[in-house]
This record gives C-alpha cells, structure tokens and sequence, in this order.
C-alpha cells in the first residue's frame, strides 16, 4: 500500500524538488477532489475489421498542485485513482469464406472491462469568466491496478490481470487508454464543477513508441472539490 501512495505523490515530490523556494506544503497548497462522469470512444477494431465503441461510467479520486502562470490561468499537476467500467455491448462481425462462396454476419458479445489504474495529469485551465472555463488535458496512465473481464463467450466473469492493462495483456480494450490529450469546457459553481469533455485517446506509451492510433470520443464529467482544516 505504501508504494502505490508513493507513486501516486510522486509528481509532486518532483514538482517540489524542481521549485526550492516554494513554501512547504501543506492543506493550503494540496488540494484534493472526487469526479464522475461518463464517456464514449470509438475505433476500436474487433478482428481487424469490425469497428466498435467503449462506452462507461468512472470514477476518480485526485490530488494535485496549482500553480498560476498569469491571473486567468492555470498549471494543475494531478496524480487520480481511476476505477472504470466499460459496459458490455453486442455487436455484428461479418465472415466471409471465399472457397465456399459464402458469407454472413454474427453477434457477439463485447464484455464488460472494470479498470482500476493511476493516472499522471498535466492541465493548463483558462479562465473565461467567474462562471466558465476551459482546459487543455494530457493523461497518462502510470500504472494498471488491476482489471476484470466478462468473458466473451458467457456470462460468467473472469478475474485477469493485476498490474498489466487489458490491451497490455492482449485482451479488449476497457474504457480508459495509456494516453489521452483532452479539451474540457467548464461551468463552475462553489466547489463543485461540471465538465464537457472531447478528447483523443492512444495506445501511445513508454513501451510503444511509434503506436499513434488515435480514438476520438467525448463525455461529460462532475468534480467536487474537498478542503480540510487544520
């Protein structure tokens, strides 16, 4: 437990080290938030043929560091524990046997992907108004918790993974990926936010240099924002 809370606040020992003259921190300069939302991408391919979806709900818990470049704008560091879901689907996947002259299609199922995984976040927020704001998101995902799948053949679900992500693991993709460049529009309210997002996931990791792929898809996120007293 003590290594994943060490990785989680890694970036902001960084950031700490990088600035000597900040002052120490301390409940006025970490700040902490829960989110959720819904999202969809697409482009995946079942096959290499039949495109598809993910579609599902998510949960984060963050901490992170601002930093002000100038009075409307924003450098947010954030380390998030993201636990997923991608929800199962159906879908049609066309055959074609040409010695036999014959083609069709068939369903099957897409199962279900429940993710948990640690996210590094850079975020440069601009302030329009006292009301909105918009942001520029880059997401990484450090490391995969663990994963669990439905089985595409039954109902019945199968525990795998642990440290590895599912595509890592040469299964289906789930509903987040190694990167993610993002633009999210923001309506404020006390402390509690709501979010439109658009964004392009990728394959795009450490180990997978030269996979660009991109997965266009957009959501909605709500973020409510914590603060404790000393």
């Amino acid at each position: 437990m003590k290594f994943f809370l060490y990785l989680a606040l890694f970036p902001f020992v960084i950031f700490s080290q990088e600035n000597p003259n900040l002052e120490k921190l301390d409940s006025q300069k970490l700040y902490f938030s829960s989110d959720l939302g819904v999202k969809l991408y697409t482009s995946n391919l079942l096959l290499g043929q039949q495109s598809f979806s993910r579609e599902g709900v998510y949960i984060n818990f963050n901490i992170f560091l601002k930093k002000e470049i100038n009075p409307s704008t924003l450098f947010i560091a954030k380390s998030n524990l993201i636990l997923s879901n991608a929800v199962s689907k159906k879908i049609q996947v066309f055959s074609s046997y040409p010695e036999l002259d014959t083609a069709f299609y068939f369903s099957t199922k897409i199962p279900n992907i429940l993710s948990c995984n640690i996210n590094l976040i850079f975020e440069l927020n601009k302030k329009i108004n006292y009301f909105f704001s918009h942001s520029a998101v880059l997401k990484f995902r450090v490391y995969s918790l663990f994963y669990k799948k439905g089985n595409i053949f039954g109902s019945e679900i199968n525990s795998l993974g642990g440290l590895l992500s599912s595509e890592e693991n040469g299964s289906l993709p789930g509903l987040e990926k190694a990167s993610t460049l993002e633009y999210a529009f923001k309506c404020s309210y006390n402390t509690s936010i709501i979010s439109f997002l658009i964004f392009l996931n990728s394959d795009w990791n450490i180990n997978s240099f030269n996979d660009f792929t991109l997965y266009p898809g957009f959501g909605i996120n709500f973020e409510k924002f914590f603060t404790f007293n000393k």
